[in-house]
């Protein structure tokens, strides 16, 4: 997912980090080991879904595409890295696998997000939610997802728990 993105642009190279200038306070100079960056995305985003209070409360499988754009300021260190971001969902539609009904994904997300240097990969968790509307039906689906980069660049993301709240 985005994660993939995100961190394939992240390195643990300190060496461009700029000096601070004017006594200003930096992350480099709360610890001489840290380096951030701030990254624009659009990622896109599939799943598919069961919603319980769809077709009537009969529920229905809802298959979403599209894309989801994240702005990101990541710092990190020799030993853990904290992301702050937002996301938007960007032409997220969905289609009812049993009855048809057409679905729009809206809102976005905030965030942090903090993990650690464990074992020599990245390792971190992170919440995302995402807003559907359909017809006659409205759910949000929430997903906690696990994070491993490993020390050559491979990004595994795992949904830990995903939940649909109907409203």
């Amino acid at each position: 997912m985005f994660v993939t993105v995100l961190l394939f642009s992240c390195t643990k190279n300190i060496s461009d980090t700029p000096a601070p200038q004017n006594g200003q306070l930096t992350s480099a100079t709360i610890s001489p080991n840290a380096s951030s960056r701030t990254s624009i995305v659009a990622v896109p985003f599939e799943n598919t879904v069961f919603v319980p209070c769809a077709n009537g409360g009969v529920g229905d499988s809802v298959r979403l595409t599209g894309k989801t754009n994240f702005v990101y300021q990541m710092t990190w260190t020799d030993h853990d890295f904290t992301m702050v971001y937002h996301d938007n969902d960007h032409e997220v539609k969905g289609v009812g696998l049993f009855t048809g009904e057409t679905y729009t994904g809206i809102g976005g997300t905030n965030g942090t997000f903090m993990g650690a240097w464990v074992n020599s990969q990245w390792v971190g968790n992170f919440v995302e939610t995402t807003k559907v509307v359909g017809k006659s039906t409205v759910f949000t689906v929430t997903q906690k997802l696990h994070l491993i980069v490993t020390p050559d660049g491979n990004v595994v993301v795992r949904i830990v728990d995903q939940t649909v709240t109907c409203q």
